[in-house]
């Protein structure tokens, strides 16, 4: 699953797609060109097969045989079956027997040909049938070479003039054919393909605007909440008096607008890194989960024993971040990790330690509750994908763009079913 917020990210995948048919289609194309060239080929060569066969086949007569009419009604049936177009000829080029022409043999008595061999006159309709034929057989000469047929002296006696088949003729166009009805298919899903690019996108930036928004929303509600208190002190004092402001209030006060106020300055840090290369600077993991942790355990529920948020620490954690993003990761799957609660007390545990494999450190995020099904596994990360009736589904997409695209380490989901909760895991190289 693959996720693009600029041009420089890595590739979605609407752009696989459309990759995969572009070698899918060529791979296609190449194939009905190979396929088409080879049986054009092999019925070329069987077709001259054939023809050399039969011409080896009439070879063994003499020329007085040629004449016969028991053996020109063997040639007739020997030639009755083939499918492309064929005429013998004798050795004064006058057409004997023939198939697949558009003149139809029986409408040419072998006495009149027999009569033309002795240069004796013929009835006109005769002649002219029998010059169609001739027109042919210069046509089929110019795409074939005649075979010549001799006897066993070596006397030329006629030859074989032969001709394409239909098929071969159909078989030519196809590749054609294919190509057009490839490309049509591949412009059809190139264009379904940018209908899908333009949903995501707009999926994509609505849901950062919401993002933006909810980000603000929490850090502004509170400034309000102060300028609001500050306000009903300043309406009590009364006109050219001075305002008097117990003094533990007034810091806590001020402590708590300088934390949204910081709240609001890490929120805008966080949106000008989308797009850019962020600055990694190399220090301790903890201290930065430990402040993500205390600000989200400020935001969950209150009630006694509703949600338990545990923390776990195995020594430092050293590496090279981006403070406000590795934040802005870890907060979407502590996030996601409170929506998916469904029993109380709800119990999430954080976990910062050494990884799996070697050189790497891993913050694992696992609670209790509902889990995944295998699909929703499967689709977890994709942007605009939620199960929940309110989101935008871009929680775990950005975590994922913060971990792979910018830290150049990985996020997977370890262990999620259905009723037994979900582990998901940030594997950040050391």
């Amino acid at each position: 699953m693959v996720e693009r917020f600029n041009a420089g990210a890595r590739m979605t995948l609407s752009q696989l797609l459309q990759i995969f048919l572009f070698l899918g289609g060529s791979a296609l194309v190449g194939a009905v060109f190979l396929f088409t060239h080879q049986m054009i080929t092999r019925l070329s060569q069987e077709v001259e097969t054939t023809s050399r066969v039969l011409a080896g086949f009439c070879a063994q007569a003499s020329y007085p045989a040629t004449s016969d009419p028991q053996l020109r009604q063997i040639f007739s049936q020997v030639i009755a079956n083939l499918d492309f177009p064929i005429v013998i000829t004798d050795r004064a080029n006058n057409p004997r027997a023939w198939r697949q022409v558009d003149v139809d043999p029986a409408l040419v008595p072998a006495a009149s040909i027999d009569s033309l061999a002795d240069h004796l006159p013929i009835a006109p309709v005769i002649q002219q049938r029998i010059e169609r034929v001739r027109r042919q057989v210069a046509a089929m000469d110019r795409k074939n070479q005649p075979i010549g047929m001799t006897a066993g002296s070596g006397v030329p006696i006629g030859a074989v003039h032969y001709g394409d088949p239909p098929v071969l003729d159909r078989l030519r166009w196809m590749p054609l054919v294919s190509v057009a009805g490839v490309a049509l298919l591949l412009a059809i899903g190139l264009w379904g393909l940018a209908i899908i690019r333009q949903s995501e996108h707009r999926s994509i930036w609505v849901g950062m605007a919401k993002e933006t928004a909810h980000q603000l929303g929490t850090p502004l509600s509170s400034l309000l909440g102060w300028a609001e208190l500050l306000r009903v002190h300043a309406e009590a004092v009364p006109p050219g008096g001075r305002v008097q402001i117990p003094a533990a209030e007034l810091a806590e006060t001020v402590a708590e607008m300088e934390r949204d106020l910081d709240r609001l300055n890490k929120v805008a840090q966080r949106f000008s890194h989308v797009g850019s290369a962020p600055r990694l600077e190399r220090r301790d993991l903890v201290p930065v989960v430990r402040d993500v942790v205390a600000y989200m355990r400020r935001r969950t529920p209150r009630s006694a024993g509703e949600v338990e948020i545990r923390e776990r620490y195995t020594g430092p954690a050293e590496l090279r971040l981006n403070a406000e993003l590795i934040e802005w990761a870890l907060e979407n799957l502590i996030s996601n990790a409170l929506s998916a609660l469904d029993k109380r007390p709800g119990v999430i545990e954080i976990a910062v330690g050494p990884g799996r494999e070697a050189g790497r450190i891993e913050v694992t995020v696992r609670d209790n509750g509902r889990g995944m099904t295998p699909q929703e596994r499967r689709r977890a990360f994709e942007p605009g994908y939620t199960t929940k009736r309110r989101g935008w589904g871009l929680g775990l997409a950005l975590a994922r763009r913060v971990v792979q695209d910018y830290h150049r380490g990985r996020i997977f989901i370890r262990q999620s079913a259905p009723g037994e909760g979900t582990t998901l895991v940030m594997s950040l190289r050391a």
